[in-house]
């Protein structure tokens, strides 16, 4: 399937390229999408990581029908190899956090966490169904973004603070020549919250509701 390219009042970045095909579960569903394929840039321009590009428009694609109206991205990510483990986190969360936090509270991102795991996981791209292959790659960690304005989104990744500050501090712990400059799997979703700060939030049929909050406290 062609491209098709985002409706929306776009910031203007430099050097786009579009792929020609998209592959996974857009071509079913047929959502506008723009996909940008990272490139090299000389003259104080850097790479602008394609997996936040996409996601901030399939954001605005799925949010009408979301119960928050906020979209949850995971993103697994492989450290530097030259990182030991122990280093990854905790430069992960010492350097990088600071360097990111004012940028997105800047832009209205909600949430952005760290979760320090490890393991092994297909190859994915942001919005594919299917993985790129079948040949398990390491992950030794993963961030959560919600957020809820594509536009937001895009215009934090075209400021000069994240393209001069955030973007090259990534080259420091993350491996870049990994899948996805290092973010070898990327899920998106719709979110729903069911408990909140210790309290039910769900929202559904009140006598669904009311039946199971029942039959809770018969086990009190």
């Amino acid at each position: 399937m062609a491209c098709k390219v985002f409706s929306g009042s776009l910031p203007s970045l430099p050097f786009v390229q579009i792929p020609d095909t998209i592959p996974g579960k857009f071509e079913a569903t047929n959502l506008p999408i723009f996909i940008v394929q990272t490139t090299s840039f000389t003259n104080n321009m850097v790479q602008i990581t394609s997996l936040f590009l996409t996601v901030g428009l399939v954001g605005t694609a799925l949010a009408s029908s979301s119960k928050t109206g906020l979209l949850q991205m995971l993103t697994y990510i492989k450290r530097n190899p030259n990182m030991t483990r122990d280093e990854f986190y905790e430069y992960w969360d010492t350097q990088h956090a600071p360097r990111v936090a004012p940028l997105a509270t800047a832009f209205g991102i909600t949430r952005y966490q760290q979760v320090r795991v490890a393991g092994k996981i297909v190859p994915t791209d942001a919005g594919a169904e299917a993985p790129v292959s079948n040949q398990l790659v390491d992950f030794d960690g993963v961030a959560l973004f919600l957020y809820e304005s594509a536009d937001d989104l895009l215009a934090m990744l075209a400021h000069p603070y994240y393209i001069e500050v955030v973007e090259p501090d990534e080259h420091v712990f993350i491996d870049k020549s990994a899948h996805g400059n290092g973010q070898v799997a990327t899920y998106i979703g719709e979110h729903f919250d069911v408990v909140d700060n210790e309290k039910s939030v769900w929202v559904g049929d009140k006598k669904t509701k009311k039946k199971f909050e029942k039959l809770f406290k018969s086990y009190q």
